[in-house]
């Protein structure tokens, strides 16, 4: 297998990412005035907020009067949900990643320190995984986990970030990553990043090793049933890979045990 055919499949595999991103994300995002909770822990509702480059917050209250915070005087600040997060919604439901992508760029700008920034961030940082851009993905995760170290703890937001870096060429990073997680105790983390492991294989054309990880995270891990459609459609794929006559089985097995999964439509039609 040459270069072009393994990158290919690495795409294909991330591909499985990409076509859920936008349930992963458009849950709870309520719209709700905006806020800011000070330095002594109260929250002051207002009607309008607004910030500067400095971290200053202006806060205009239900009676017109502007509350300034400046950096150091509240603990958080918060937007109602822009009208620009509707626009994103609908476009990454519809496929238009590359309108997403823009429009969360703006809003990463426009709301600095008012909450929708790294909300937008964690969002792009999908989209651009969703993308093929693996390097924009890197440096999105990096910087979202320099300002929420909590979130690189997140099962599922380290095995995208991996999947960043191994589409991104980082393959020693990567394995680090997994090694850690499989060691790390946390039923979840390993499951996810077996996968992963079986994702780094795949890429490097070894689908027998790559099968091996698939299969061993359907049959070890039967209790984190959040990974179980996507190592046994990729178990279907891996076989497929080798010629196996089994792969019809297990893409049959994902459409009839995950019928509700992004997963039992692509086993449908039997894709890589």
């Amino acid at each position: 297998m040459n270069t072009n055919d393994r990158q290919c499949f690495l795409w294909r595999m991330i591909r499985v990412y990409s076509r859920s991103f936008a349930v992963l994300f458009f849950t709870a995002s309520a719209q709700a005035a905006p806020f800011v909770i000070n330095s002594a822990g109260t929250r002051i509702d207002g009607s309008a907020i607004q910030s500067t480059a400095d971290g200053t917050v202006l806060l205009t209250t239900p009676n017109s009067q502007t509350l300034t915070f400046r950096p150091g005087t509240y603990r958080q600040a918060f937007a109602d949900k822009p009208k620009e997060m509707f626009q994103v919604e609908a476009m990454a439901k519809s496929g238009d990643l590359d309108g997403a992508a823009a429009i969360l760029q703006r809003v990463k700008e426009q709301y600095k320190f008012l909450g929708w920034d790294q909300r937008a961030s964690q969002m792009l940082a999908r989209v651009e995984l969703a993308r093929k851009n693996f390097p924009a993905a890197v440096t999105e995760y990096e910087v979202l986990f320099a300002v929420q170290p909590q979130l690189k703890k997140v099962p599922a937001e380290r095995a995208n970030y991996m999947q960043a870096l191994l589409g991104a060429g980082y393959i020693k990073e990567t394995a680090a990553l997994v090694d850690e997680d499989i060691a790390s105790g946390s039923r979840e983390a390993a499951a996810r990043a077996q996968i992963v492991r079986g994702d780094m294989k795949a890429a490097a054309g070894q689908y027998e090793e790559a099968l091996l990880d698939y299969l061993r995270t359907a049959i070890l891990f039967k209790e984190q049933a959040d990974v179980l459609p996507e190592a046994t459609y990729k178990t279907a794929v891996a076989l497929k890979k080798l010629n196996d006559p089994r792969a019809a089985e297990y893409f049959q097995k994902v459409i009839k045990e995950f019928p509700d999964s992004e997963f039992a439509q692509m086993a449908k039609k039997g894709e890589e």
